[in-house]
Order: C-alpha cells, then sequence, then structure tokens
C-alpha cells in the first residue's frame, strides 16, 4: 500500500511588526531614563529599613565622604549655573566662559570659590585628586555672627537658583515640575558624627529643616 505524503508548506513569519515594537520600547526607555552621573567622590551609605523613594529630579545632593569632606551636587545646569554667577559675585570671584562651562560640566561641588580660577585650569585627573582632598568649608568664613559659611551660602544660592528657573517657565512645565529642590543627605557609614551634625546644623541656622537621609534597604531579618 502507497505511503500517503504529506504535502509540506514553508512557514513565513512577518517581523515587521516585532522590529516596530522593539524600536518603539527602545525610544520610550531612552527618553524616560534618569542617567546618573558618574560623582567623583562616592560613598557607602549605612542600612535601614526604610523603602520610601528618593526622588531623581530637583535634587540638592550633599554628600559626606568618609573623612567627613562635604560635597554639593545638583541634577539642574541652570540652577548650577544660577547658584555659579551668584557665588562668584558674593566671594567677589572672576571666571572666563571656559571656566565656566568646565565648571558646569562636573558632577560635584567640592573647592572652595576662591580657588575655582586655579582648580579649573587642571587637568581632570589633578581635578579629580584636589576634589577629593578638598571639600566645601562649613565654618564660618570671618569672625562675624552674621557670616554665613560657604555651605549654606552654596544652598542658599542653589535653592534661589531653581526657584528663579521655576518661576520663569510657562504652566505646562510647571505642571511636570517640582516647586522646589529637595536635599537629600548622603553621608557615608564611616563618616564622622560630628561632621553629619554640623551639617544638619548649617541646614538649620538657613531655616533649611526639610531634608532626606538617603540610606541603602536591609531586610528586618538582616
Amino acid at each position: 500500500m502507497a505511503k500517503l505524503k504529506i504535502k509540506k508548506n514553508d512557514v513565513w513569519i512577518d517581523m515587521t511588526p516585532m522590529s516596530d515594537v522593539m524600536v518603539l520600547l527602545l525610544t520610550f526607555f531612552m527618553l524616560s531614563a534618569n542617567f546618573v552621573k558618574n560623582e567623583v567622590v562616592k560613598v557607602v551609605t549605612p542600612a535601614s529599613e526604610t523603602m520610601a523613594k528618593v526622588p531623581t529630579t530637583a535634587t540638592l545632593d550633599i554628600t559626606v565622604d568618609p573623612e567627613g569632606k562635604v560635597f554639593l551636587a545638583t541634577d539642574k545646569t541652570v540652577t548650577l549655573e544660577k547658584a555659579l554667577d551668584q557665588m562668584l559675585t558674593e566671594r567677589d570671584v572672576t571666571l572666563n566662559k571656559e571656566q565656566k562651562q568646565a565648571f558646569l560640566q562636573s558632577t560635584q561641588i567640592g573647592i572652595p570659590v576662591k580657588q575655582l580660577p586655579e582648580f579649573l585650569t587642571k587637568n581632570h585627573e589633578d581635578q579629580v585628586k584636589l576634589l577629593k582632598g578638598a571639600g566645601i568649608p562649613t565654618d564660618s568664613l570671618t569672625n562675624r555672627e552674621d557670616q554665613m559659611s560657604e555651605f549654606q551660602l552654596w544652598v542658599k544660592a542653589l535653592k534661589k537658583g531653581y526657584k528663579d528657573w521655576y518661576n520663569e517657565q510657562d504652566d505646562a512645565t510647571k505642571a511636570g515640575a517640582a516647586d522646589r529642590l529637595e536635599i537629600c543627605i548622603k553621608a557615608d557609614a564611616a563618616a564622622p558624627y560630628a561632621t553629619f551634625k554640623k551639617v544638619i546644623s548649617e541646614l538649620q541656622d538657613i531655616n533649611e529643616s526639610r531634608y532626606k537621609l538617603v540610606t541603602q534597604y536591609k531586610k528586618s531579618d538582616e
């Protein structure tokens, strides 16, 4: 008896829709992702059981390294530019256009304003070394009781810079933006307690009592 031959048909799958979906997904993730700057000074934060998320935009990040040095950063370049102009005027320091641009490309503030002109003339490797060994002064600049520390001046300038930028925007932009910078303190687990206490005291002296402490999540059984 003759065997029954099954007709074989070629299978063709149209991959065009899949390619379109992949491109759309890739575009979505690229446009919605928040890129994290590569910080020069990195810290290992203490652990806690708090699961509250730290904001990723409109933040003023205060970093305290293991040696107790204090650094500042913000995700808004326009805020940093406005704050820089205010600080240069406050401390009577002048930067040229190239130096200002180089400063705005930095990821952290950690050099006294008076030293910025010399700092910005050095190459990247030397800048990193100087930044790690410096930090923003948190002590009074003079013996006058009404004189704020440079740390306080930077915090006030950054807050004001963001507020000015926010007020310049139209209603559509304001609807999707925070109305103020949110302060986030990220201290290394080995940072001296005296420095951490000093940072809190400095903030309270300029009426900044609302802030978030950044920690890494730890389960209760750990």
